[in-house]
């Protein structure tokens, strides 16, 4: 009886330990959280870990930054751990970059996610580059990347419950192996964003998509009015607190 007792009280610290567990939560469009330190007590359907992503992109030829701090279900397998971190790279001034982490402490997401530079190599490798909010209007155009990147071609979507936007994205990658096999499950949500698709190839112009034989343009400025990807425009969209 006594032996129950003691395995009873265990189990019930073991449940509030794991119910206390407080981390960041916000998010932001291009603006600082005034409270961004601040821990608070996690939901019980996401108190397992805490997580901090990052989104910037400069296509469009506009800075722009979204920040997703929160509670996390996902069992983090190290004390921090860094789920994704990558860029695409369409043109020279057209980027997409993302990065993502995990952690057990309690508030150890206060840490800013961090993406991994592009590195300026001799280029070999030639991918299809582009963007659009659906596959007709990111189409056929192609980009030498740096030695050690390769294709990647992805469908993310930034929703609320009440609205979405899509944006198709093709270029040049520095993204990891596991970071591959990670985001290539179906609709694999980070950071506020659905990753509905996500595929990554080391060959030359791959079956990532099949563009014109005679296309060599290395820029994308005719697709930049064909997807508006502005921050008044998902400012609505990523009022997001859940990542994972």
């Amino acid at each position: 009886m006594k032996a129950i007792l003691i395995a009873a009280v265990i189990t019930a610290l073991a449940v509030e330990a794991v119910e206390s567990l407080g981390c960041v939560q916000y998010n932001s469009w291009n603006t600082t959280n005034a409270n961004s330190n601040a821990a608070s007590p996690c939901p019980q359907e996401a108190n397992i870990s805490c997580t901090s992503s990052l989104m910037n992109s400069t296509l469009g030829g506009t800075r722009q930054e979204y920040v997703d701090k929160s509670c996390s279900a996902e069992q983090c397998d190290l004390k921090e751990k860094v789920v994704a971190a990558f860029t695409v790279q369409v043109s020279d001034e057209d980027l997409f970059q993302f990065a993502s982490l995990c952690c057990t402490d309690e508030g150890c997401n206060t840490k800013d996610a961090s993406v991994p530079p592009m590195e300026n190599i001799s280029r070999t490798v030639e991918c299809p580059a582009c963007y659009g909010s659906d596959e007709a209007s990111c189409s056929g155009q192609a980009r030498k990347c740096n030695t050690e990147e390769r294709c990647v071609s992805l469908v993310a979507e930034f929703s609320n419950g009440s609205a979405s936007e899509i944006l198709v994205l093709k270029g040049c990658s520095n993204v990891s192996n596991e970071t591959c096999v990670y985001l290539s499950a179906a609709n694999r949500t980070v950071g506020g964003i659905v990753f509905r698709n996500f595929e990554c190839s080391n060959s030359t112009l791959s079956n990532l998509t099949s563009p014109s034989p005679t296309t060599t343009t290395t820029t994308t400025t005719s697709n930049t009015s064909k997807f508006s990807f502005t921050p008044v425009a998902l400012a609505s969209l990523l009022l997001l607190g859940l990542l994972l």
